[in-house]
Parts: structure tokens; sequence; C-alpha cells
């Protein structure tokens, strides 16, 4: 008997009843009982197709990781050997750098000092050559004879000594006493006690010799377990990509060009590894590279290590291996092994879940009390934020947010000016002095490059630390006991630095700052480098609803509002109030003529002329195409005359430069003068200046004319010219 389960009943729209919808459970679709053997196989073939998906994955995680681990293995190989290789260079410069400055080179014969640098040159097999010369580059004594000319005053390194202060190194080059194989010289020069140049040493280090730590390293790899029978080569090249060294038989070049992209990698990045193609052979290797920085280089060089291992040989047993187990599995365990491999995980996932769950279960009344208190706290301050509509406040508000959020006893804010990173202002909250000279003294701008982009942009104490460990300043110099800082940044640019120092508990005991201080200060920085660009915002969408867009200039409607409010000022001043209204002559022809690209830049360099010759509480606004007017406060009618005419000197007596040559401009300007003893409204002023500039253009243009005060006859012409 079948069980049936009413799944859902919907009242019929129609007036029908509802239907039932039943679910068979005591037995098998009946597709899976009309056909056992399709289903048999259907299964096994899911199940095998699930054991090879599952085999490939692990074939490939094995595969990656074992690339992984063979990479860094080479990487760690690669930079231990670049470390011995600049240690040996650097002890080869040093040997040259003190026998430049023994007394006993200047005071010895020639054949004693011969004897002494043969000595010096058996002391190391990379010392291929070495020379010391008098004032005139004339040999004095060295290591070889045949392999040197009396006279080396013509080569490089002579003259590069007589400018040096100290030994210097010369990067890999082929020369006469390197037996025109590529070399390293280290040029020292002979100075006597008051300076003066006495002569050179030079000492020619044979690159095959020094690749001693290198032919170490890839011996060491080949005899490693991990290596199998790999092949195992180095290669090294100069910061150019040129061949210096190579471990085989190799016909050089620029393997940079060559399109090698290990020697292209080495420059941007001091160490890594990659995958790529052989240059020679056609296979795929693992190359991994290190820098080597060869110290005291002019001009600065540096050199990249290059160790290549076969790939395939590498995964050769790996692959031995998954392909025997592959067998196994898919012969007789797979099935099973998938089986048990699900509910191992199932159940390890599920015990771990359980311990993490476990784990915050102890912590989550703490977590979750410091987050409320936190999120209230982000919460009030991005309200705080949101309300200052000035920057300055704005800041201030962040400052002691962020100090009362955290409990630091003190807080700075250091403001860049642009990209300059140069501090144009240094807020403060708190009283310790101690700290607030420390936090002064700081290079933020080094140590940012330094630290901040290794991490989530914080600094704190062990950066500065370590920054003083470099710079071997004393740790007791700055008397901080904690410190958090961070970026400010606006429009994807620094703006400055928020830094905290020396957290007090709330018993007053010395703290840390923790975790949840740092995503706080974050935050916080965050909303106010949001706040900070609605205000820029704002301040740039108010001044462009003020002026005009081609020319800058107030434009008509805040001109307007302007001289309303310059009137007021007027009348409770009693301080007489000027308006000139200019007027390009005939500005149509020059659109007609020229085109409208000239007329722009007509009305630009009008603008700019128009402001040049005003004063600076004067206002100027463009109120239509060619025409513009001046607010002159405090001018009476003697002073207007001659403020009039160099608002039209400015423009007609100097032609415009343009893209068709010279071009001369005429203005024509009406004026009128508000006064306490004839006070007028606002649209009688500007229609006395309109009628001027009637009378101007009337009389032939080019001009100047004032109407002083409101007569009957004017008023009675203003009305006819209206």
């Amino acid at each position: 008997m079948e069980n049936q389960t009413p799944i859902a009943k919907t009242p019929s729209v129609f007036g029908h009843a509802p239907s039932l919808i039943s679910v068979t459970t005591n037995r098998f679709p009946v597709w899976m009982s009309r056909h056992p053997i399709q289903w048999l196989v259907s299964v096994a073939a899911l199940i095998a197709l699930l054991t090879l998906l599952c085999l490939g994955w692990i074939a490939y995680t094995v595969q990656h990781g074992l690339i992984q681990s063979s990479g860094e293995r080479l990487v760690q190989a690669a930079t231990h050997a670049a470390q011995q290789l600049d240690s040996s260079i650097l002890e080869r410069y040093r040997d040259i750098q003190l026998l430049s400055t023994t007394p006993m080179v200047q005071g010895q014969s020639p054949e004693a000092l011969k004897a002494y640098l043969r000595r010096l040159a058996r002391s190391h097999p990379a010392y291929r050559w070495i020379g010391v010369t008098d004032s005139q580059g004339k040999i004095i004594a060295s290591t070889d004879p045949s392999l040197d000319s009396p006279d080396q005053s013509r080569h490089l390194w002579v003259q590069q000594a007589r400018t040096l202060t100290d030994a210097n190194i010369l990067d890999a080059q082929t020369g006469e006493t390197s037996g025109e194989t590529l070399a390293i010289t280290i040029v020292a020069p002979l100075h006597s006690p008051d300076r003066k140049f006495l002569g050179a040493i030079s000492a020619v280090l044979d690159i095959p010799s020094l690749m001693t730590p290198l032919n170490t390293t890839v011996d060491t790899l080949k005899s490693s377990e991990w290596t199998g029978k790999s092949h195992v080569e180095y290669h090294v090249v100069n910061k150019n990509g040129d061949l210096v060294a190579s471990s085989t038989v190799y016909e050089g070049g620029n393997l940079k060009q060559l399109g090698l992209p290990s020697a292209a990698l080495v420059k941007q990045q001091e160490r890594g590894f990659i995958e790529e193609t052989d240059l020679h052979r056609g296979i795929s290797v693992i190359t991994a590279y290190a820098q080597v920085a060869v110290a005291n280089t002019a001009p600065p060089q540096s050199w990249g290590i290059l160790i290549h291992i076969d790939r395939e040989n590498v995964l050769t047993p790996i692959r031995s291996f998954l392909k025997e187990l592959s067998v196994l599995a898919i012969l007789i365990l797979l099935p099973l092994l998938g089986l048990v491999l699900g509910m191992t995980k199932t159940l390890h996932e599920e015990l771990s879940a359980t311990k993490r769950e476990f784990q915050r279960a102890s912590d989550a009344e703490t977590v979750l009390r410091k987050r409320t208190e936190t999120l209230h706290a982000l919460i009030v301050a991005a309200q705080c934020l949101a309300a200052e509509q000035h920057i300055d406040g704005l800041l201030r508000q962040l400052l002691h947010l962020a100090k009362q959020n955290t409990g630091a006893r003190y807080a700075a804010l250091v403001i860049y000016e642009g990209n300059t990173h140069a501090s144009i202002q240094f807020l403060t909250a708190g009283t310790d002095e101690a700290a607030a000279h420390a936090i002064r003294l700081i290079p933020f701008s080094q140590i940012t490059q330094e630290f901040l982009r290794q991490g989530n942009g914080v600094i704190r104490l062990a950066h500065l630390r370590a920054h003083w460990d470099a710079s071997e300043l004393p740790q007791e110099h700055a008397p901080l006991t904690s410190f958090l800082g961070v970026q400010i940044r606006c429009h994807d640019q620094s703006f400055g630095h928020l830094s905290l120092a020396n957290k007090a508990t709330p018993h007053g005991d010395k703290g840390e700052f923790s975790a949840m201080d740092e995503q706080l200060l974050i935050t916080l920085v965050a909303q106010a480098g949001t706040a900070i660009q609605n205000l820029q915002l704002l301040h740039d969408s108010k001044q462009q609803a003020r002026h005009d867009s081609l020319t800058g200039l107030l434009n008509h409607s805040t001109t307007l509002t302007v001289l309303t409010q310059e009137l007021l000022r007027a009348e409770r001043s009693r301080q007489p109030l000027a308006i000139l209204i200019a007027d390009l002559d005939h500005f149509k022809q020059v659109n007609d003529t020229y085109g409208h690209l000239i007329g722009d830049l007509v009305l630009r360099e009008t603008a700019k002329r128009l402001r040049e010759a005003s004063r600076l509480y004067d206002l100027v606004g463009r109120i239509g195409g060619e025409e513009f007017l001046i607010v002159v406060p405090n001018c009476d009618l003697d002073a207007l005359r001659e403020c009039a005419e160099r608002f039209r000197s400015s423009i007609s007596n100097q032609p415009f430069e343009t893209q068709n040559g010279p071009l001369a401009v005429t203005v024509s300007i009406g004026a009128t003068v508000w006064s306490s003893e004839h006070p007028v409204s606002q649209d009688l002023l500007r229609k006395m200046a309109d009628y001027a500039l009637y009378r101007v253009k009337h009389n032939g243009r080019n001009g100047v004319d004032i109407v002083p005060h409101p007569q009957v006859v004017e008023m009675n012409e203003m009305r006819k010219t209206a």
C-alpha cells in the first residue's frame, strides 16, 4: 500500500476542488525498478568519473605544490648564492680599499711593491691582475707585466681614479688586462695626506673564479634527493640582460632580448621563480632568480642570478607514483577510498567546526561587546564627520574622535601640501610633550615607502624601531611606549598622516594598540576621506554654479546678487559705489570673420585683462555675450573717471594675440555712481550705466561715458533709448 502525503492545498480560482500532489515514499522511482542493470552501470560510471576527477585534482594539486616547493628551494639557493657572490666581491673591494690607504704602497720600492701585489693576488683565485700607477698613469708595479702596457693613462679606470675619493667598482667589461674576457675592475685612488693625487690601484677580478659560490650551489642541488637526475645550470646577467657568466657552454648574448622572461623579471623583483622554456634545449624549466646588488659601482649596477632546473625531472617521481596509485585505485580501491575520504572529510569538517564554534563561544561575549562599542563609536563618528561643513573642523573632529575612542594619550595629524609631502599643518591633541617631539621627528614619507606597501597601510612601533636601527639611532631617543599611524587618503592621493601614541588602559597602565583600535582608526580615516571628497565636491559645485564656464568670471545671476549686496553695504556705510558696463565693439564681426574659437579666445583674454586691471575687492562679472559688469566699492565720481579709463585702455591699447595674428579689439564703457546724496535703486543704476554705454556707442565707440546722477533730461533720453 502506498503512503501518500498531501503537499499543498490551493483554493481553486474557478471553483474546482483543490488537487492533491502525492510523493511515493516506500520504493525507488519507477525507471530504477524497470532498468536495474542500466542503473548500476550509470552509478558505476558516475563513481568512476568522480574518481577520475578526484585523481586529476589530486595530481594537479600535488604537482603544483611540488613545483612551488621546488621553486622556493631554488629561490633560497639563488638568494644564498647571491649573498655569497656579493660578499666575495665586497671582500675583494675591501682588500683594494685597504691597500689604497696603506702608507707602504707609496713608500715601497717597485720590486717590493710587486712582490706584495703578487702575495695579495695569490690570496684569492679571483685576482687576475693587480697594478699600481703613478700620477701620470704609468705602471709602477703589477702582478703580470705581460698583461698590461707601461702607460695606462688612456684607460678608463685611470681617468676615473682621478675623480674618485674612495675605491669604486666598474661593471663587467673586457680589456687587455682581462685577456679580452669579461672581468670586474676595482679602482682606488692614491692620495697624499694633503689629498693630492699620487696614482691609482686597479684590480681585475676573473668572473669565473668569482662563480665558486654558484658552482658549489649547483653541485649541492645536483646531489639533492628532490632534484633527482635533473639538469641544473645557472646564468649570471647584468641589469641590461647581457650574459656575464654561465655554468654551461653558452653562446652568450642578451637573454632579455632573446625573450627569456626570468632575465626581465630579475630586474623588476628582488627574487622569485618562474616556469619558462629553455632557449637552447626548448624544454620547460623552473627558473629561480635573485638580485646581486654590486656595491660601490659607478653608475650603480646590479646582477641577476638565474638557476634552471628541468621541470619534467622534478615531476617524474611524483608522476610515476601517481600513475601506479591511479592504476591500483581504479582496479581495486578507488570506490571504497572515495567513500572513506568523503566520510573522513565530513567528520573532519564537523570536528573542526565544533572546535571553532566552541572557541567562538568562549570569546563571543567579549568580542560582541567590543564590536558593539566600536560600532556605536563609528556611528557617532560618522555623524560628527558628516555634520562638519569645513575641512579644518573635520580634521580636528577626526583627531579628537581617534584619540577618544582608542585611549591614546597623544594624537597628531600631519597634513601635506599636494604631492610634495611637505608638512603644511600639524594638529595635535593631548599633553604628552615627549611624544609630540618624537612624532614631529618621524620621517613619514620614508617609512611609508618602506613598510606601508608591505602590509595593510598601518605603521606600528615595530616599524619605527626597525627604521631607527637602520638609521643607527638609539632606541631611547623617542620615548614611545606604543604607536599606531595610518595614511589619510583623498582622491587616491596621500593627504596626511594620523598618529596615535602611548595608549593607556582604563586603570592608567601602559597598553598596546589592539587590532580593534587599528580597524577603528582605518574606518575613521576612510570616513574622513569620504567626507573630505564630499566637501570638495560641494565646494566645486558651488563654484561652478557661481561662475561663468567660459571666462571664469561671476555669471549673470551671481553678479546681480553681488551688486545687491554691495548696494546694501554702501547704504549702511554711506560710501559711494560705482558700476561700469563694458561692451566689446563690433564683436559680432569678430565671430563672423574669424570664427567662434577666436571669439571665445577674445572673451577669455578680455576677462583676464579686466581682472588684472581691477583691485582686489572689485568684482567683475559677465552679464551677456560680450557685456561685462564691474562693481567698484568706495569709488567716487573723480576716481571713477580714472578707473574707467584704466579698464578701457587695458582692452583697447594692446592687440589680442590669436592664431591668425594680432587682433585689435576696442571696448565701450558706460559708468555711473551711487552716492548717499543721490540714492537710486539697482534697476535705475543699471539703466544709467546702460544709457552712458549707449552714448559711447552713439559717439563712435572705444570710449568712456559717465552719467553722474539722474537728471530729468537724461531720464527722458533713457526712456527713449530704452
